[in-house]
């Protein structure tokens, strides 16, 4: 498949010949490129392999173990491919375990770019071209898009394009890269919902009026199923009443940091928190709150904790929350986690 940025043509694919993750430059100039992936529980970062016009290296050979790996490419000292995922680098060649406290260890804090290599992909590659460049004698013109489906005026019959589905959500938000898509969570899974002309229009008009966190009531058909996400076609939405657990994640939203470490701070965007360390992103969690998590049932409410990337799951009791601090008892250890607002 091929994935296009702001001067950047990507070309990633699974190819056969090889193990591992390589990476090509068709740049039309030489790219100093280095990558960061996670060994464990450690996050490891390494480079710089200096890859020529037409060239291609192999920083990683064997079998892929993530799906997720980072990079960042420099021509003649500038980033040509950046991102906001921060590693640690140097000047030099270098192997640097740890992502935080750079500067305190003589390295720099550097962009790294997020790749998905996909559920079980063994080995990988990653093509660099600079879209800056004309590529009208080398790239045919690409055939004209199918013309976009008649948006659906009222439901379809349950089943038309899946599993019938119902349930109980909260409402994330609606995007506009591209088609407008929207996205609520549910049981731990973030549902995409795209207009694509088969769910009707009430539905996106109601969804993009509603805050993240509000609690909806959706029906519909599931199209697709993933790791941590599944596709969805709605037939109606509909604002459920305010529960205890919804207001709670409601006194939830905004910036929080640890009480016993206030470089650790976290962002919470309706069933979405995001991870920070020293300011340096560590990632993303699908939350959500109820009066169980796993296998703990009583004395809640308990948060419910999902990570993005790995999907790994934890479960914390809320020992207390006002609109100002929150205590979380994480379980099974015990141990009290404070955090105060910063906003």
């Amino acid at each position: 498949m091929r994935f296009v940025t702001a001067g950047l043509c990507l070309a990633f694919s699974a190819a056969p010949a090889f193990a591992g993750l390589e990476i090509c430059n068709d740049a039309g100039r030489s790219l100093s490129v280095a990558i960061g992936y996670a060994d464990g529980d450690t996050w490891v970062s390494k480079g710089w392999w200096n890859i020529d016009a037409g060239d291609c290296k192999t920083p990683l050979g064997g079998d892929l173990k993530n799906r997720y790996y980072y990079y960042r490419a420099n021509s003649s000292g500038s980033a040509f491919a950046s991102g906001d995922f921060t590693f640690c680098t140097t000047s030099q060649a270098f192997t640097i375990s740890g992502d935080s406290e750079c500067a305190a260890r003589g390295y720099e804090s550097t962009g790294f770019r997020k790749l998905d290599t996909g559920k079980t992909a063994k080995q990988f590659t990653l093509t660099l071209v600079d879209n800056s460049t004309s590529k009208s004698e080398t790239t045919p013109k690409p055939a004209p898009p199918p013309p976009a489906p008649a948006p659906a005026t009222g439901p379809a019959p349950a089943g038309t394009y899946g599993e019938p589905y119902s349930n109980m959500a909260n409402l994330q938000d609606c995007t506009y890269e591209g088609a407008r898509t929207c996205s609520f969570h549910a049981d731990g899974t973030k549902f995409y919902v795209s207009d694509d002309g088969r769910t009707p229009q009430f539905v996106f008009a109601i969804m993009e009026k509603l805050d993240p966190g509000t609690p909806i009531e959706v029906q519909g058909d599931l199209e697709a199923i993933y790791d941590r996400s599944a596709d969805v076609v709605l037939r109606d939405i509909t604002i459920r009443p305010w529960t205890n657990a919804d207001s709670i994640l409601n006194r939830m939203q905004g910036s929080w940091y640890s009480v016993d470490d206030p470089n650790s701070q976290f962002n919470i965007l309706g069933s979405e928190r995001d991870n920070t360390y020293d300011g340096a992103i560590t990632g993303r969690d699908y939350i959500s709150v109820s009066d169980w998590c796993d296998s703990f049932q009583g004395a809640g409410p308990y948060l419910y904790a999902r990570e993005e990337e790995t999907g790994e799951s934890y479960c914390y009791a809320i020992d207390s929350m006002s609109d100002f601090e929150m205590t979380l008892m994480y379980l099974p250890g015990g141990n009290f986690l404070s955090y105060r607002k910063l906003d």
